[in-house]
């Protein structure tokens, strides 16, 4: 016999209810933890049809593309602050050392100062540009313009790491 009524994972058969009253008169299910008290509440109760899938995607902790998306901006963001906050502290304690420095040396340090700062701002430079590639990926998934991620510059982001560091 087939039966093709839509299964509805929510109610359980007749088969399993009879199961459960078996059960619960031989006695095996006394002295369980919470016996006596009503079930919790099922967060997905109002889904309707969508029930299953939500229940799924809450269960297994799984996100949308978008979040995952804005999770890796937020994160990557932070790490480059944080980078630019000891570079620039590094650029500090050199040119603090460039004034006890004797003349003779000062000229040669200053440009080993620049080229270091230069290329670190270069490095630097390209994460932004990958973390903005990031953000725009996301920004062309959420439709929400309120939700959108802004596009850093690293100049934006100095200023940030200046500020918060003093």
């Amino acid at each position: 016999m087939d039966d093709r009524r839509p299964l509805d994972t929510r109610r359980p058969d007749g088969r399993v209810e009879r199961e459960i009253r078996e059960l619960e008169r031989a006695g095996e299910l006394r002295g369980l933890p919470g016996e006596g008290r009503p079930f919790a509440p099922d967060p997905d109760a109002d889904a309707g049809d969508a029930w299953a899938a939500r229940h799924l995607v809450r269960t297994a902790r799984a996100r949308p593309a978008w979040a995952e998306l804005r999770r890796e901006v937020t994160e990557q963001r932070a790490r480059i602050v944080q980078r630019l906050r000891a570079h620039l502290a590094w650029v500090d304690r050199r040119q603090a050392m460039l004034r006890s420095l004797p003349a003779e040396r000062i000229v040669t340090e200053v440009q080993v100062t620049r080229e270091a700062d230069a290329r670190v701002r270069r490095e630097l430079a390209g994460a932004v540009e990958q973390t903005n590639a990031l953000a725009r990926d996301h920004n062309l998934i959420v439709s929400a313009a309120a939700l959108h991620l802004p596009i850093a510059t690293l100049d934006g982001l100095i200023e940030i790491a200046g500020t918060h560091r003093r």
